[in-house]
C-alpha cells in the first residue's frame, strides 16, 4: 500500500529515508501519497541515424547499458531557462535532479505524472520498482508515444515517487548493478 503524506514526512523528519536536496515537509510537491521529483539537465538521446542496424546482446558478459546507449546515442545539456524539445517517437534517457536513500522498510516505485501522459509522455518502459535500501538517483526511460513535440525543461516536475512498506525489513539492501549509477 502506498504510504500516506503523513508518514512520508514522519520518515523524512526521522531521516530514515533521505532525499537530496531536501525537500520541504510543507512544499506542494509532497501529494497525499507521492511526492513529485524534477528533472535533472543531463539527457541522453537514443540511438539516431544507424540504431536501427545496430544488433544489441543485454546478456553478454559485462554488458552495460548506460556506457552502450551514451556511445550509440547523444549527451544533451538542458540550459538555465531552456527547453529540450522531444519530438514523437523517441526514447530519452533522464534522471531526477533528487537522489534518495531508501531504509530497509520501505521500497517504492516511479511514475508518471498525469498531466504528461495525457500529453504521451511516458516516464518509464516498464522499470518502475525501487528496491528497499536503494541509494542514487532515478532514472527515467522517457519516450514520447503522443502526437506532439513535448518541451522537457530542466527543474520541471517530471515523475512522482510513490513509497511503500515492505511486510518486513530486508536482510540486506539492494546492491545491484545500478546503485549509486550517476
Amino acid at each position: 500500500m502506498a504510504l500516506a503524506d503523513i508518514v512520508v514526512r514522519a520518515e523524512l523528519r526521522s531521516e530514515r529515508l533521505i532525499i537530496d536536496p531536501p525537500i520541504p515537509l510543507d512544499s506542494d510537491r509532497l501529494g497525499s501519497s507521492s511526492i513529485d521529483l524534477l528533472l535533472y539537465q543531463e539527457l541522453t538521446v537514443v540511438g539516431g541515424n544507424g540504431a536501427a542496424g545496430i544488433v544489441v546482446d543485454p546478456s553478454e558478459p559485462g554488458f552495460q547499458v548506460m556506457p552502450f546507449l551514451r556511445r550509440n546515442g547523444r549527451e544533451v545539456t538542458i540550459p538555465e531557462g531552456g527547453s529540450y524539445e522531444m519530438p514523437p517517437n523517441q526514447l530519452v534517457i533522464g534522471r531526477t535532479v533528487e537522489t534518495i536513500k531508501l531504509p530497509l522498510h520501505l521500497a517504492g516505485r516511479i511514475e508518471g505524472k498525469s498531466s504528461l501522459a495525457r500529453l504521451g509522455l511516458s516516464i518509464h518502459v516498464t522499470a518502475p520498482s525501487i528496491h528497499a535500501g536503494f541509494a542514487g538517483p532515478l532514472y527515467l526511460e522517457m519516450n514520447n508515444i503522443g502526437p506532439y513535440r513535448i518541451l522537457l525543461r530542466r527543474g520541471m516536475e517530471i515523475a512522482q515517487l510513490i513509497l511503500e512498506h515492505t511486510v518486513l525489513p530486508t536482510d540486506a539492501g539492494y546492491e545491484g548493478r545500478f546503485q549509486r549509477q550517476v
